[in-house]
């Protein structure tokens, strides 16, 4: 693998990237056929995907291993508490709101974490980016707006809360520099399912739906964060952004497909222009913005 980045970094960047998207495509539909109390959901996604990435990490890279001291430093507890912070968020959001509204609050990430870097790390905000954070914030409201008086309104708050997460793991990570984090990730999610375990109500589960948990848990989660996490040291962040509108687009036409889930007309027209924020913002030239995120 490491062959394959130097030969051509950009081609493996895209190859990593798009694969990271693909397998979390499924996600949102495999959760809904899951199906039960979502924070259930969140303790056993949160347990299985952080043994597959530490096993993994241990396994295919042992010498990565954070040393002593950088288990629980200022960084890797950041990297620990958001990432069990979004574990939670997330489920929150799948249990009270669509999976469309989820999806495409979370593009919003990108743009929040412009915003952190700006407050944080005093990086500037060019004009392209400051008016793709207007478009994008005006796609939330319209999407929020056909969240009221159908009871998503509280889903919509959590799945901006695991975009604030998302994006606060950003600028951590750019901190960060090259540090492998997924060590921290992986105890991130341990303790969100942890976390999630005393507001949790378990019932009986057959076989089909035991396979589906592990198939979230174990597979899409741990392979597709393993993915995308690599992406980014290999493309800029317009390259990244782009492929990873896929997720956002088949995500929850998948669900809208099998289950029959509408998203709703506003929802559409709100995620139709976070969308066009997203790509307004990435087709522009590489190297001549202030902030990526």
């Amino acid at each position: 693998m490491q062959r394959l980045a130097q030969r051509n970094p950009r081609a493996f960047g895209i190859t990593v990237t798009l694969a990271g998207v693909i397998v979390f495509v499924p996600d949102a539909l495999v959760m809904r056929l899951v199906g039960g109390d979502m924070l259930a959901l969140a303790f056993w996604r949160g347990l299985l995907a952080g043994m597959v990435l530490l096993a993994g990490n241990a396994v295919l890279a042992p010498q990565s291993l954070p040393r002593r001291g950088e288990w629980l430093d200022a960084t890797g507890a950041t990297v620990i508490l958001l990432n069990a912070a979004g574990v939670l968020s997330w489920c929150a959001a799948m249990e009270h709101t669509s999976a469309a509204n989820a999806l495409l609050v979370l593009a919003t990430a990108p743009f929040i974490a412009a915003l952190l870097s700006w407050l944080l790390l005093r990086e500037t905000i060019d004009r392209r980016t400051g008016l793709a954070i207007a478009l994008v914030s005006l796609g939330v409201v319209v999407i929020a707006s056909g969240s009221l008086g159908q009871g998503r309104m509280v889903g919509d708050l959590f799945a901006l809360m695991n975009a604030t997460t998302v994006a606060a793991y950003y600028v951590t990570l750019r901190k960060a520099g090259t540090r492998n984090m997924l060590p921290h990730l992986a105890i991130g999610s341990m303790l969100g399912g942890v976390l999630a375990l005393p507001f949790a109500d378990f019932v009986p589960v057959d076989g089909a739906t035991v396979m589906l948990i592990l198939l979230s848990g174990a597979v899409i989660v741990p392979v597709a964060a393993g993915l995308l996490l690599l992406g980014p040291r290999y493309l800029t962040a317009p390259e990244v952004s782009m492929i990873t509108l896929l997720e956002l687009v088949f995500g929850p036409l998948l669900v809208w497909a099998v289950l029959g889930e509408d998203p709703g007309f506003r929802t559409l027209i709100g995620g139709a222009i976070i969308i066009c924020a997203v790509m307004f913002h990435a087709l522009r030239r590489p190297g001549r913005a202030g902030v990526t995120a």
